[in-house]
């Protein structure tokens, strides 16, 4: 039995195609005409129809035994927003070229992709746009391979179980940057001039992820701890975004996706941007790393 089941796969599901009905349709006619007729000559076209649609079977089958998908999430991924990933299909096989593959996820990112050959031996990777509907960690696991190869005349298909999950970002509202820094209610709480450039504009402790070339060892001397010389810079901005915790339901998913927003707008623009949720209180800084960290915090926040 478990020979059995290698060999043809689990949970194949085969359903004629258009063409394929209508092939069956004429394979029928042809039938009720050679037991009415007994015709030698209808028999054997008969015979030639069976023939073929036992070929394309055999075909079938052997065009989706042992295909193996990867699956290459984007990089980031935003919900709502389609990101660019990859499928990638592997074929063990030492014979066969797998031929006009579809894969498409039934769960999770929607993915789809379509394979016209693959060499035995061989793997192909075709971009495949990911859409996630919701944030946080999405659970991703079912695809469909799917082929109508040889003859078109059915649709079969195999399902692949891949568990894994896919961190997903909030839907960033895209909103302009205030150009004063007189704040927006509860989304921002804090602000205050920052920079590594520029006039001297104070000190500050240190933190970390903060240079120590930038450490003012005088005023750290006489202080007794680590401080930071803070200096202006044109257009760049310290700020705390915080989200009200009173918010529920749609409102509150609403606001996690304006802080989205707001800290992309601000990162891109080199702010040094904090962020302040459920009691999680994240320090404002620059850089890619920090950035993912904010959106990592407003992704796996609980829906209320």
């Amino acid at each position: 039995m478990g020979r059995w089941r290698d060999w043809f796969g689990h949970y194949t599901v085969v359903r004629p195609t258009r063409e394929g009905a209508a092939y069956l349709a004429l394979l029928v006619g042809v039938l009720f005409g050679a037991v009415n007729t007994g015709n030698n000559l209808v028999y054997m076209v008969l015979g030639v129809l069976l023939g073929m649609l036992v070929v394309a079977n055999v075909i079938a089958e052997w065009n989706l035994r042992g295909l193996r998908v990867e699956r290459r999430v984007p990089t980031e991924a935003f919900a709502g927003i389609p990101g660019t990933g990859a499928l990638v299909l592997h074929n063990p096989r030492r014979r066969g070229a797998a031929y006009a593959i579809d894969i498409e996820a039934l769960d999770g990112g929607r993915e789809r992709a379509h394979v016209e050959s693959c060499a035995p031996g061989g793997c192909v990777e075709v971009a495949a746009n990911f859409t996630f509907l919701r944030r946080g960690m999405v659970p991703v696991a079912r695809l469909r391979v799917a082929s109508s190869f040889p003859f078109g005349l059915v649709h079969r298909w195999r399902l692949l179980d891949i568990p894994a999950e896919v961190l997903v970002y909030p839907e960033p509202l895209s909103r302009p940057v205030p150009p004063a820094p007189s704040g927006e209610g509860d989304e921002v709480a804090a602000r205050g001039p920052v920079g590594w450039t520029g006039e001297f504009a104070g000190l500050r402790p240190w933190r970390p992820g903060d240079p120590l070339r930038r450490v003012h060892w005088p005023s750290s001397a006489r202080a007794g701890q680590p401080l930071v010389a803070v200096r202006s810079a044109e257009g760049v901005e310290e700020l705390c975004l915080r989200l009200d915790p009173a918010l529920r339901g749609e409102a509150r998913e609403e606001a996690i996706r304006r802080l989205a927003g707001r800290a992309e707008a601000h990162f891109a623009r080199g702010d040094a941007v904090g962020l302040e949720a459920d009691g999680e209180r994240l320090e404002p800084r620059t850089g890619a790393t920090w950035r993912r960290r904010c959106l990592t915090l407003l992704a796996l926040l609980e829906s209320r």
